[in-house]
């Protein structure tokens, strides 16, 4: 009887055992032969809102002014549409 559970808690120890050893191994090759990727995450959203802002900046500058003139004629037209459109 005591033989049997003494050669069962041997077997639960060295089990435990080798799952340990094996799982530090995995760990050091792990960390050993692969890179870390790390992501720079505030700098890259900064970036990214420094280039919408550049954008932004730049499409005020290159905007085209519509005249009076093309102004009233685009609006005529749309009028025109809109009442054939309705009738």
């Amino acid at each position: 009887m005591y033989s049997s559970i003494f050669w069962i808690s041997i077997n639960i120890v060295l089990s435990i055992l080798i799952i340990y050893i094996i799982h530090h191994i995995w760990n050091y090759l792990k960390d050993t032969y692969s890179t870390k990727k790390t992501k720079d995450l505030v700098n890259t959203q900064i970036d990214k809102y420094k280039k919408i802002i550049d954008e932004l900046q730049e499409n005020q500058t290159n905007t085209q002014v519509i005249s009076k003139n093309d102004f009233e004629s685009m609006d005529n037209d749309l009028t025109a549409f809109m009442e054939n459109e309705l009738k």
